[in-house]
């Protein structure tokens, strides 16, 4: 089977849900798939898309994506696309205003109602894809932990660290931990740290992130160490410096129907979790290695409380993370799965 994958610039989602999985599907199973890509969605640009058995992309395919899906239609080239994140973005997201002007919205609607398959996440998002499209795989988020930067050797440290990674969608999230944050600081002082991920300078939104981080105040606090922003394929490093994640999430539906990814970054580092008791999160209500904590300030001061005065503990559910998301996201399965879904599609 010879497929094609489109994307244009590789962000989180082409590497995780693109990039990933079909390099090791090219890797270990080369006798029955060969996968090639363009990073090209100007259809001018494209290769002749009637040589391969199925076209791959994630959401929409830019300027041309009607222009493509009508020529593939035409010429009865099966289509699966990927689908991550709920296409109804709340009006706070950063991109609402581009994804309004320019219609993406329908353009993810049609794209999923009109394709041979979809791939997704979780059951939460898979149930709003069904009301579109029946043809539907599950394939949770899943690591190639051979790859570099969830290999690196943890940072020697003498300081408890919490740690966050995320990007310019969070900071309603953030603003549930804030509180918390400016009562450990004062509590533990010099015996806690707070390590913010994937800063970016000169932007806003950033600073309101940073400055919620901080515990709401514009001077950083000596516990609080920033971390300016990774390449997809760098970033797994951040954990090395943490010995524990914090997940916190605001209970809302575009949220509800993200990933559990932030639990499966962790466990490469065997890094116990704070998690807000909330979809996605509590699909992982049987992993041991998450502390799952209502979305109030005293119950998120009280879980980091909880680990810095039982630091053993930590190291537990670590462990426990870490052998609940070997099974449960393990890749060549996934993949596995993968692979006959795309077979499926393109023999219908």
């Amino acid at each position: 089977m010879k497929v094609l994958a489109l994307w244009n610039g590789m962000g989180g989602v082409e590497y995780h849900r693109l990039y990933v999985p079909l390099k090791r599907l090219q890797i270990d199973h080369a006798d029955q798939i060969e996968v090639e890509v363009s990073q090209e969605f100007n259809k001018a640009g494209l290769p002749n898309l009637k040589q391969y058995d199925l076209i791959l992309f994630n959401r929409w395919l830019g300027a041309d994506h009607y222009e493509i899906l009508h020529y593939l239609a035409k010429h009865g080239i099966p289509y699966v696309i990927d689908i991550d994140d709920f296409w109804e973005l709340p009006k706070y997201h950063p991109t609402y205003k581009f994804f309004r002007e320019n219609k993406l919205k329908q353009a993810i609607v049609d794209a999923i109602r009109y394709a041979d398959g979809v791939t997704t996440t979780t059951p939460q998002l898979a149930a709003e894809i069904k009301k579109l499209n029946r043809n539907i795989a599950i394939l949770p988020n899943a690591l190639d932990t051979t790859d570099e930067h969830w290999l690196s050797a943890p940072q020697q440290r003498d300081v408890f660290t919490f740690g966050w990674v995320g990007g310019l969608t969070h900071s309603n999230d953030i603003m549930i931990i804030s509180d918390a944050i400016a009562r450990i600081c004062d509590e533990y002082g010099d015996k806690v740290r707070f390590v913010i991920c994937g800063w970016m300078p000169n932007n806003y939104v950033w600073d309101s992130i940073l400055y919620k981080f901080n515990g709401s105040t514009g001077i950083l606090r000596p516990q609080v160490v920033v971390s300016a922003a990774q390449a997809p394929n760098e970033y797994g490093n951040f954990y090395r410096l943490f010995d524990c994640a914090l997940a916190p999430l605001e209970d809302t539906k575009w949220n509800n129907c993200k990933s559990e990814l932030k639990i499966i970054e962790a466990s490469t580092y065997k890094l116990p979790v704070i998690a807000s008791n909330v979809n996605p999160y509590i699909n992982h209500a049987e992993n041991y290695g998450v502390h799952f904590t209502d979305n109030t300030p005293d119950r998120w001061y009280q879980a980091m409380k909880h680990f810095l005065d039982s630091q053993e503990s930590a190291r537990i559910l670590g462990d426990n993370n870490y052998y609940y998301c070997k099974e449960h996201h393990d890749l060549d399965k996934i993949n596995s799965q993968r692979l006959e879904f795309y077979k499926a599609v393109s023999a219908e």
